[in-house]
């Protein structure tokens, strides 16, 4: 029984991985993304570049900057992430949107259609 556990949790990971393999390939086909840094502030670029997971256990991967952020619903910190000033915390997760918010400035970042959208 736990090698056929493990098997299925391997496949799950693999399959988590080919997934957002394949929406930074899209992601980057796309363009830039469609938010831009704030003038002036001093705030990177943010967007979402996947999400993925079943049901409530949901992860989002944000790029913030260059940096690649991995948000677990549930946890306000990022995976591996520190508490600071300028750490953005994860507020929820629902549908195709990230709702962060740092200093109390909030930010909803949606996937953009073309990600996830049906294809002919």
């Amino acid at each position: 029984m736990a090698s056929a556990e493990m098997s299925v949790r391997e496949l799950m990971h693999l399959d988590a991985e080919l997934a957002r393999k394949q929406a930074r390939q899209r992601l980057n086909a796309a363009g830039p993304p469609l938010e831009a840094p704030a003038a002036g502030g001093g705030s990177p670029a943010l967007h979402v570049a996947a999400i993925y997971g079943v049901g409530k256990k949901l992860l989002a991967e944000v790029v913030i900057g260059a940096r690649s952020h991995i948000y677990m619903r549930g946890q306000a910190l990022p995976v591996g992430g520190k508490a600071g000033p300028g750490t953005y915390l994860l507020r929820g997760i629902s549908g195709s949107c990230v709702h962060l918010e740092r200093a109390g400035d909030s930010q909803t970042l949606c996937l953009r259609p073309g990600l996830w959208a049906a294809r002919p």
